[in-house]
């Protein structure tokens, strides 16, 4: 199938760039947007979809870096590192898969593509500097998805991380991907 003229995709210019507070708005936008055709997304799934309440989802913890994907001038999607939050560490100490990174795991997080733009690059424009970001930082990149989430488990294999495991957590199933220690 080509794409129309009147797709995002036409002539699309697409840059990834460091998260400012002018990208705050457009972003929870998309947020509401990704909420409407995933329910599951963001978690926690049973908030409330409100701008405020994903305002406060998206700005909620620190990170080691945050980038925004720009299509044609407006935010479309997002991506944040940060230090593996305990729920993952604690996932791959049970696992015993250890971190092959001198400061251990960090996690992608709050991932996510507006629905309009999804299938056109923008995840994996996000994704490879993020990844590249945390593994210069001297950490080993990792995440957990949700069960549910069948196309987030084929775009991180798809991107080279590896299934080590699954743990239940508060949302249910969750699988468990990190970079190949062997890689």
């Amino acid at each position: 199938m080509g794409v129309g003229m009147n797709s995002p995709a036409a002539a699309m210019t697409l840059e990834v760039v460091p998260f400012t507070p002018d990208h705050l708005e457009p972003l929870v936008e998309a947020l509401l947007r990704v909420r409407a055709a995933d329910p599951t997304y963001p978690p926690p799934h049973d908030a409330q979809p409100t701008a405020e309440a994903f305002a406060g989802w998206l700005m909620s913890e620190e990170v080691l870096g945050r980038w925004v994907a720009v299509a044609d001038g407006i935010p479309v999607g997002h991506i944040s590192i940060t230090a593996a939050h305990p729920y993952l560490r604690n996932a791959f100490a049970l696992l015993d898969y250890p971190a092959a990174a001198e400061n251990g795991f960090c996690e992608v997080s709050k991932f996510f593509t507006d629905p309009v733009y999804q299938g056109l690059g923008v995840g994996s424009a996000l994704f490879c500097p993020a990844l590249a970001a945390g593994r210069a930082a001297g950490f080993h990149p990792a995440l957990a998805v949700i069960g549910t989430s069948l196309a987030a488990r084929t775009f991180y294999a798809a991107k080279g991380l590896r299934e080590v495991g699954s743990f239940t957590g508060i949302h249910g199933l969750n699988y468990v991907f990190a970079e190949d220690i062997a890689s």
